[in-house]
């Protein structure tokens, strides 16, 4: 019998420091000679934004994370960090990696760190590089005009596998975002930087774009709260706004289809989802055969066939309406919405799809975590009418009412069916994707047994 799972709170990171010009590292003396410093960084956190953090913290120098170290038998982490302003009054000193004593660095890791130091592209791509932070605050001083304030005020966000994202601060208290994404992101930029130049203000501004990092530069005027709001009317008040704004910015793609997909969007159209209907209807039923746990109701074969049926038909009607396709942001989680301007700006547009609008009003509505549910459902009826003001210019109000009755289970279809091409890999037999779709599968059994939404269906 297998030992139960644990839950590990938090990972400890020998965190190699390098001095750019030297190429030594930061070491700390104690009676057996050399070691590299390491920090505790909480588990299911950014790596390096808690890293930087963290370093900062605990000796008051500056660093940019260049690179995660890979061994197969150690507990700890390692990772490779490029100091961009020391603290020579602490007590890391500097040495060449050579003189750490041996047991303080696995081989593998003492490999990989020096083919860091040499200069080599490891996983981090130009990202795992030394200097890249000085040519990256070249490339937006000289695209902005604009000087940084300080190295010190550099901060990280993401590293590791072509992936970056880190915020600047220039003289004038201005912030600017560098962003780079590596595979299967890699079509990000590009569909950001359609959509910031259809819909305006409200993406943030693209200013310049990197292709040998796959990297691009914004604005970073609006920001994005640290918490939402849990008093209800100030919630009322951020969720209206990011519902007048989304229904904005999806007016402004309408009939862009062509090029939506050309940049990278994913195709969510009502046609594309009847076409792979039978597909994704087979795989919950043989994700809910493999079902162990009897704590979860489990949907039998005949059930998910009446299902199949009620979605087709949904979609059917739906694609009837004559609402049209616009964007639908797939991940509109309270860290994707910035605040700050007037108006909500959205970001991170890797789950960027082409389909029916109302699946992301519906996701939004989904934010609403107000705890008493009639106060919850008068809210989001408020919140409905306001993106029926916006669309009312553009198609009819009573054909939107309706469709406001169906996306509830279109946004659980769009939830689950994502890209669509993880049906066509490996990775649908991966057991938290089939966890995942079972329990899917039974919001949407109980979305579609809504007398409102049955009522609808059967006119």
């Amino acid at each position: 019998m297998p030992a139960p799972e644990t839950f590990v709170e938090s990972v400890d990171y020998l965190v190699a420091l390098v001095l750019p010009e030297s190429r030594d590292v930061l070491a700390i003396l104690d009676l057996d000679g050399y070691r590299l410093p390491a920090v505790d960084i909480a588990t299911w956190s950014r790596p390096a934004e808690q890293l930087q953090q963290a370093i900062k913290a605990k000796w008051g120098v500056s660093g940019i994370v260049l690179d995660f170290l890979q061994s197969l038998d150690r507990p700890q982490a390692c990772a490779v960090v490029e100091v961009l302003v020391p603290n020579r009054e602490c007590e890391l000193q500097p040495i060449e990696v050579s003189e750490l004593y041996i047991s303080a660095l696995d081989e593998q890791w003492r490999e990989q760190l020096m083919s860091v130091l040499a200069g080599g592209r490891r996983s981090g791509g130009p990202f795992s590089q030394i200097g890249w932070i000085d040519e990256a605050i070249l490339w937006l001083e000289s695209e902005t005009g604009r000087k940084i304030s300080s190295k010190h005020t550099i901060d990280q966000y993401n590293a590791g596998d072509g992936f970056s994202l880190v915020r600047f601060r220039t003289q004038d208290g201005r912030d600017y975002w560098l962003k780079a994404t590596g595979v299967p992101n890699a079509h990000e930029p590009e569909i950001t930087r359609v959509l910031s130049d259809l819909c305006g203000g409200y993406l943030p501004e693209f200013i310049s774009f990197r292709s040998e990092w796959n990297a691009w530069l914004m604005s970073g005027e609006a920001t994005a709260l640290s918490e939402w709001p849990q008093e209800p009317f100030q919630l009322f008040t951020l969720l209206e706004s990011a519902v007048e704004s989304m229904a904005q910015l999806q007016l402004r793609t309408r009939g862009h289809g062509s090029t939506l997909l050309n940049a990278g969007a994913f195709d969510q159209g009502m046609q594309s989802f009847l076409r792979r209907s039978p597909e994704v209807f087979e795989y919950l039923q043989e994700s809910m055969s493999l079902q162990t746990s009897m704590k979860a109701h489990k949907l039998d074969k005949t059930r998910l066939l009446e299902m199949r049926g009620i979605f087709d038909q949904t979609c059917e009607r739906m694609g009837s309406l004559g609402i049209g396709e616009s964007i639908v942001h797939g991940d509109l989680n309270t860290g994707n919405i910035l605040t700050g301007i007037g108006h909500c700006q959205f970001i991170d547009w890797c789950e960027a799809y082409l389909g029916n609008p109302l699946v992301s009003l519906q996701h939004l509505l989904m934010l609403n975590r107000i705890g008493s549910g009639e106060l919850r459902d008068f809210i989001n009826e408020i919140l409905k009418n306001r993106y029926l003001d916006v669309w009312s210019e553009d198609c009819d109000p009573e054909l939107l009412r309706e469709g406001f009755v169906y996306m509830p289970v279109l946004a659980i279809a769009s939830t689950l069916y994502g890209r669509g091409d993880w049906l066509d890999s490996p990775l649908r037999h991966d057991s938290r994707r089939r966890s995942y779709a079972r329990s899917l599968a039974r919001y949407m059994d109980r979305a579609s047994r809504e007398p409102a939404f049955v009522g609808a269906l059967c006119l």
